[in-house]
């Protein structure tokens, strides 16, 4: 009984983050009510609350799966230290899940949610690294990398027409992986 329980609530789970997803593109995230979600995935306003507290638990885990993704493709990259494959990953995956990004990054909300997913991105690639930061200034870089890199994107989501995928990878490479890279072979001291 309890497999198709699990079952039934990973299917529920995932038509609620598919249905966050699809509304987050066609309207701004503060305009979005929990009825709407629960209405779009198929399942009861009751059940909502079932599997998330509130819109913003459903929103941080739609986030933190992307986040997970986004890493699980770009970190074999970053540990091959082909800083431009990675930067082209980057941009490749966003314009992937373009409509998700912009309406994260680039809508409304995109300063709280910006920030939600700085956490987030901070606690899994900890996790991912298999260790926490040794001392501030690994701390530091760490943050540095991340919040640069969610800054250039957000930039880049806002002028797409300008800028395009080729060109904000060599941004990326050029303004955050390269200088990073040679931050952590010189570590400052008394740090």
């Amino acid at each position: 009984m309890s497999t198709v329980s699990d079952a039934r609530v990973v299917r529920t789970r995932d038509a609620l983050r598919e249905a966050m997803t699809e509304l987050a593109t066609e309207h701004p995230l503060d305009a979005i009510t929990v009825r709407a979600i629960a209405a779009r995935a198929g399942v009861g306003y009751a059940t909502f609350f079932r599997h998330y507290p509130d819109k913003d638990a459903l929103l941080a885990d739609v986030a933190d799966r992307l986040i997970r993704e986004f890493l699980q493709r770009v970190a074999p990259l970053l540990q091959e230290r082909d800083r431009a494959a990675a930067a082209r990953s980057m941009c490749d995956f966003v314009m992937e899940h373009l409509a998700i990004y912009q309406a994260l990054l680039a809508g409304g909300s995109g300063e709280t949610v910006r920030a939600e997913m700085l956490r987030q991105t901070m606690i899994t690639l900890t996790a991912a690294r298999g260790r926490a930061p040794e001392g501030p200034f690994d701390e530091l870089v760490l943050f540095h990398l991340v919040s640069s890199i969610l800054n250039l994107l957000t930039w880049w989501l806002r002028n797409l027409g300008r800028v395009d995928a080729a060109t904000m990878a060599e941004l990326i490479e050029r303004t955050v992986l390269t200088p990073i890279s040679t931050l952590r072979t010189q570590p400052l001291t008394g740090l």
